[in-house]
């Protein structure tokens, strides 16, 4: 689902913005009826506020509102509205883990991770509170735990298992995540157990990682050990590793239709705006561009995440402004029919019957016009 964030740059960002200087300056209208003393509280307090809030997530604008302006005095008459809707435009959308309890590991995604290192991430403030390693399902054990009274499989734990203290706070954590509007998120830090020679080492490793991770962050986990360790491992969220393994094939394809491969398309937390932008173009559309209506089907490590609707062209212009006549960018519409059926679907047998490899482009035009 879709969320809001304040930026780690919220404080710059803010600083540079017309509602700023209009604090700065004693001639505006909303600044001349105060003394200095107001002022400068007006924006001591926005500015704390700002920074505090920096790096958060909110379940819509007006959870965010009460969040960040709730609290704002502005030296007792109130923050000008000007410098609130500022503030609230600094929010961006960003992709988040819906509520509730999870299901469990595919057995296919069970099978390719084998033994492996995961951390769970409170998605409010991208803060890791747990870091384990296991095998099957068990990166889900806590929150099926917390969220639906599951009984977890021992035999999945590596190492020894959560203390009676660490398991009721770490259920704490997940149920607070969760009465906020929140999934938790599973993040898998390595699988396969790759460089380790058994599931033992693989158990100090997750304790090493951890303590790094607590180290780095200042963080409190709820199972910080007092070991410290690197990783070079890239972190990948389970639910991506779910579609890359476990997607279902895609349906037939639209009869005319284009495929547009856009590897951001994968990050973690795209939003659907965000996807929305990086697909556009500029494509050498060729006389796809004509088709009316024409579907956009964007995909990223053979996932679809997108389905558009073309409403018209544009000629693409570089960074410098200067057209460029045989590439186009199109605006357009999600389809929310093609998107039920073909959002989280995998590609690959469309890739196989492509030689096994997507154009380089990145454009992928399917019938004849």
């Amino acid at each position: 689902m879709d969320a809001v964030e304040l930026p780690v740059t919220a404080l710059d960002e803010f600083l540079e913005s017309a509602a700023f200087a209009e604090m700065l300056d004693v001639d505006a209208e909303r600044s001349a009826p105060r003394g200095p003393a107001t002022r400068r509280a007006e924006i001591v307090d926005v500015l704390r506020a700002v920074d505090a809030h920096a790096g958060r997530r909110f379940v819509d604008r007006e959870r965010a509102g009460e969040a960040i302006i709730g609290g704002l005095r502005g030296g007792g008459f109130g923050v000008r509205p000007t410098v609130v809707d500022a503030v609230l435009d600094l929010l961006r959308p960003v992709g988040v883990p819906v509520p509730g309890p999870p299901k469990p590991v595919p057995l296919e995604v069970q099978t390719v991770l084998g033994v492996y290192v995961y951390a769970l991430v409170d998605p409010r403030d991208s803060s890791v509170f747990y870091v384990g390693a296991g095998r099957g399902n068990r990166i889900r054990h806590q929150t099926g735990a917390a969220l639906a009274a599951a009984v977890p499989d021992p035999s999945e734990v590596i190492g020894q298992g959560d203390s009676p203290e660490v398991l009721e706070a770490t259920l704490d954590r997940i149920g607070d995540i969760d009465a906020d509007g929140f999934g938790v998120e599973h993040w898998v830090l390595r699988y396969g157990a790759a460089g380790v020679e058994s599931v033992e080492e693989t158990a100090d490793f997750a304790a090493r990682f951890a303590g790094d991770l607590a180290g780095l962050s200042g963080l409190e986990l709820t199972n910080a050990p007092d070991l410290a360790g690197t990783v070079d491992d890239v972190p990948i969220p389970l639910d991506e590793l779910i579609l890359r393994h476990a997607a279902p094939l895609a349906p037939a394809l639209p009869e005319l239709c284009v495929l547009v491969k856009v590897d951001d398309a994968a990050r973690p937390g795209a939003s659907a705006d965000q996807i929305y932008e990086w697909s556009r173009g500029g494509w050498r559309a060729g006389p796809h561009r004509t088709v009316p209506d024409l579907p956009v089907l964007v995909f990223a490590e053979d996932i679809v995440r997108a389905v558009h609707r073309v409403d018209f062209w544009e000629t693409y212009r570089d960074e410098d402004g200067n057209l460029d006549p045989k590439r186009w960018v199109y605006t357009g519409r999600p389809d929310p029919e093609l998107e039920e059926r073909f959002v989280g679907t995998s590609l690959r047998e469309v890739r196989e019957r492509r030689g096994g490899k997507w154009n380089p482009t990145g454009w992928h035009p399917y019938g004849q016009v």
